[in-house]
């Protein structure tokens, strides 16, 4: 029994090599099939445990000195385990190589292919965090490296389309937010910049977006400095707009705001051509030279700038205005040949003297037909004056002679019919008045006289209007006197509108009117009053109140305005003596503020109101000093 029992502890405490063999004698009582299924058991965990335990084992150097095409499996796993530690696109690359080696039959096969599925998908990772950085080549070029047979490799296209794809919406973002910056639409840019942040990519969304925001910040920096070159330009005139260009070229050609600067100087540009070319309409050559001597060589106007100054000096010379000078300019200005910036300017110059020497001819044989001042010369340099066309250069100056010859002419012609009118006129009765307006007005509108003459008219159209009317006039004011007003107006009104006159009968009229309105109101007024009671005596007094003061009854209605008051004032008393103190305080009331009356109204109202209202009589306390009235607010 002691036996039995002590066994299987000594075969417990044994070393496992000596386990072994109890074990196997265990095993030699079984049947043959249970052997077949222990081997194979037993050949699969023991190359598992040997596998694992080579993936485990520390790093050696021995790898670098392997003879690889005698090596063992165990080997290359081992190294390829190795390899892959490292991490980098190489080694994984190595680790790859080494184990594919192995026949596609060997019984760690389906570990080896898991191996290198998972090595490549860190390559793949590693070229994904590349594309995270920002360096898409070296993305694409890691990833072209995966082996084509690993599963892995199936994505690899499509993940590099993707990544191509991010990588052009980035581009177009940023290129969009350069063209904004370009054209100085700074909230634009902003609003563009952020559309990098919903990139899947850390560069586009992080480096490169803080990047553009710099760039924007800085672009907005140097456009502000062009904001002064902008206000000097808006100013206008030359010495702004080249001072503007000065300002606008400090800005450098690889700024944001280069295209804003350029565009600045171009538009200075076009305002200082445009400038020089309305000075030459206007034929001002002295300011072509002066500005066109200012203009910067930057604004590559070389050969106009040379074309200009011949044009100035042809045109200087053709200001003289003589045949001989205008010749001399055509001359200079045929010197400038069809390939010239300014050809076509001097073509259109020369046919501009040349019309120009014809109208000079027309008018020095015009100018020399009116010296001899007769109707009949001026005529005929009209006459002359009038073969410079509207297309001359010289047409603005022919009308004015022509108009002033014309002048001439009619003041010749109507200044005798003026006079003899005026002398008609010194009679001053209607009938020569009548004669010198006939007369005067022989001159017809638009003439030389026109206006002198109808000044006349007027004077003398006023003096019979005002011989005519006067007396109905005069008329009325005697009938107004004796106070018959609506005699006064029907006489007044027949003064028609238009008359010298008639604004004076209408003041006239209206004052008359007024005292009729002024004289029914006190009538009425009287009507009223004769009830006597308060509120008749109240409506009379509100009627007599709009007569106005400067009437002839104003002073009457004063009279009865006090009298009335006084009345009502009697009343309000009356009414207090019979202890009807709130009624005497209403008539009292009634009383207007502009009677006589009104202020002793007012001390009875006051007085009436303290009768109905004493003063509260303050409370004495045991000091015999007088307390606040029992209703004051400070005793509340």
């Amino acid at each position: 029994m002691n036996q039995s029992t002590e066994t299987p502890t000594a075969i417990k405490d044994l070393p496992i090599k000596l386990k072994i063999p109890v074990q196997l004698r265990k095993l030699n009582e079984l049947p043959w099939q249970a052997w077949a299924i222990a081997l194979i058991v037993a050949s699969g965990t023991v190359g598992f445990t040997a596998t694992s335990m080579l993936l485990s084992l520390p790093k050696s150097a021995q790898c670098t000195r392997v003879f690889w095409p005698i090596a063992s499996a165990s080997t290359r796993i081992y190294c390829a385990q190795l390899e892959a530690e490292q991490g980098t696109v190489d080694s994984l690359l190595k680790a790859i190589n080494l184990v594919e080696a192995l026949p596609a039959n060997h019984p760690l096969r389906d570990d080896i292919n898991q191996n290198v599925e998972e090595w490549a998908v860190a390559i793949l990772d590693i070229a994904e965090k590349e594309f995270q950085a920002g360096k898409l080549d070296e993305a694409i070029s890691i990833a072209r490296k995966i082996p084509s047979h690993v599963q892995v490799y199936n994505v690899v296209d499509e993940r590099i389309e993707a990544w191509r794809s991010l990588w052009q919406e980035g581009e177009a973002i940023f290129a969009e937010v350069e063209e904004h910056l370009r054209n100085a639409e700074w909230n634009q840019a902003f609003r563009t910049a952020v559309k990098l942040l919903n990139l899947d990519n850390e560069y586009w969304s992080t480096i490169k977006y803080d990047e553009t925001i710099k760039e924007i910040q800085l672009a907005q920096e140097e456009s502000s400095k062009l904001d002064k070159a902008y206000s000097i330009l808006r100013r206008g005139g030359v010495d702004n707009w080249l001072q503007a260009i000065t300002e606008a070229q400090q800005v450098a050609a690889d700024s944001y705001a280069y295209r804003e600067a350029q565009k600045l100087i171009e538009e200075a540009k076009e305002k200082l051509v445009s400038h020089i070319e309305g000075l030459m309409d206007d034929n001002r050559w002295e300011s072509v030279l002066e500005v066109v001597d200012r203009l910067p060589e930057s604004l590559a106007l070389t050969e106009e700038i040379t074309d200009w100054k011949a044009l100035a000096s042809a045109g200087l010379e053709a200001q003289n205005g003589t045949v001989e000078s205008l010749q001399t300019a055509i001359a200079s200005a045929q010197e400038i040949d069809a390939d010239r910036p300014l050809y076509q300017d001097a073509q259109d110059l020369i046919s501009r003297w040349q019309l120009e020497i014809e109208g000079v001819t027309h008018l020095q044989k015009a100018r020399d037909l009116a010296q001899g001042g007769t109707i009949n010369d001026l005529n005929g340099a009209i006459a002359s004056a009038e073969l410079v066309t509207s297309v001359n250069p010289r047409y603005g100056e022919a009308q004015g002679e022509i108009r002033d010859w014309r002048r001439r002419i009619q003041i010749s012609e109507d200044q005798p019919l003026l006079d003899q009118a005026r002398d008609l006129s010194r009679d001053g009765s209607i009938a020569s008045l009548q004669e010198a307006i006939a007369k005067a007005s022989l001159i017809g509108a638009n003439r030389a006289l026109s206006s002198e003459a109808q000044q006349e008219i007027e004077k003398w159209r006023n003096s019979i209007q005002r011989q005519e009317d006067q007396p109905l006039l005069d008329q009325a004011i005697a009938l107004g006197d004796v106070k018959d007003y609506n005699a006064a107006i029907s006489t007044a009104e027949r003064i028609g509108r238009g008359r010298v006159l008639y604004q004076e009968a209408q003041n006239n009229i209206r004052g008359w009117r007024r005292e009729i309105r002024a004289q029914k109101n006190l009538q009425e007024a009287y009507l009223i009053a004769q009830g006597r009671t308060p509120q008749a005596l109240a409506s009379a007094i509100s009627l007599v109140q709009k007569i106005p003061r400067s009437t002839d009854v104003s002073l009457e209605s004063r009279q009865v305005l006090n009298r009335w008051s006084a009345e009502l004032l009697s009343m309000a008393e009356d009414q207090a003596r019979r202890s009807l103190l709130e009624e005497a305080i209403k008539l009292a009331r009634m009383v207007p503020s502009d009677s006589e009356v009104y202020n002793s109204a007012q001390l009875q109202i006051q007085a009436w109101k303290g009768i109905l209202q004493p003063p509260t009589p303050a409370v004495i306390n045991e000091t015999n000093q007088p307390l606040l009235p029992i209703n004051s607010p400070q005793n509340q």
